[in-house]
């Protein structure tokens, strides 16, 4: 019966009357059990349920499960409908805008033309869309140890000047491509020192214009100039 704060003060009413009468020394599950079906606990949220009903001890086990259960669903459609996807991008496949597997994403740009970067690191490359249209726009890279080319592409951002810059896992080196996609340079190589890479994978630029890279084989983050130097 009622709103979520009627039952929570329900809930609670029902435990202070359940202790007063001495607690499951005195009271039996069935005169517990009649009290709080009176109440609609499904309209209880996951924190109440965990702060206020599961400690009480007044309600079985089985029926807390379906409680939890219901509660995350309801949680879970909430996200969904506030969360809805507004546009989907590429599919399974080799052609052009599509992905073997999607790594890390950067956006860039503003208005019609505003662009998503996604790394697709068993394809050995990086796909391009415009966001407004969804369309691919170009596709960078190609399976090699070349320049401009990968093994294990992850990590992308985004410069303030629309230049790319990839991480590639396997080569231990971040590649950078102009907005067109051209091939521009390429900087680290495996090692502990500095602007060395074990395994880079995530990258972001500062508001600054530094680079922040996720040296992940060397347990550490670094922060680089453009160029890839201190």
């Amino acid at each position: 019966l009622g709103g979520r704060k009627v039952v929570r003060e329900g809930f609670k009413f029902a435990e202070r009357w359940f202790l007063a009468n001495g607690g499951w020394g005195s009271v039996s599950r069935e005169s517990v059990g009649s009290v709080t079906g009176e109440l609609d606990l499904e309209k209880l949220s996951l924190k109440d349920l965990k702060e206020t009903v599961a400690p009480s001890g007044i309600v079985d086990s089985d029926r807390m499960v379906e409680l939890f259960c219901g509660a995350v669903e309801t949680l879970g459609s909430v996200g969904a409908a506030q969360y809805e996807a507004s546009v989907s991008f590429g599919s399974e496949g080799t052609g052009p805008g599509q992905f073997q597997s999607v790594g890390r994403v950067a956006v860039h740009g503003e208005g019609s033309e505003q662009v998503v970067a996604a790394a697709d690191y068993k394809g050995c490359r990086v796909n391009v869309f415009n966001v407004r249209s969804g369309e691919p726009v170009r596709s960078v890279g190609s399976k090699g140890d070349g320049p401009g080319q990968f093994q294990y592409p992850v990590g992308v951002a985004f410069n303030q000047r629309g230049e790319m810059y990839v991480s590639d896992w396997e080569h231990d080196r971040i590649s950078v491509f102009d907005a067109s996609g051209s091939y521009v340079r390429s900087f680290g190589e495996k090692g502990g020192g500095e602007g060395q890479f074990v395994g880079p994978l995530g990258l972001a630029f500062t508001a600054g214009g530094e680079l922040v890279v996720a040296d992940s084989g060397n347990h550490r983050v670094q922060v680089l100039r453009e160029d890839g130097t201190f």
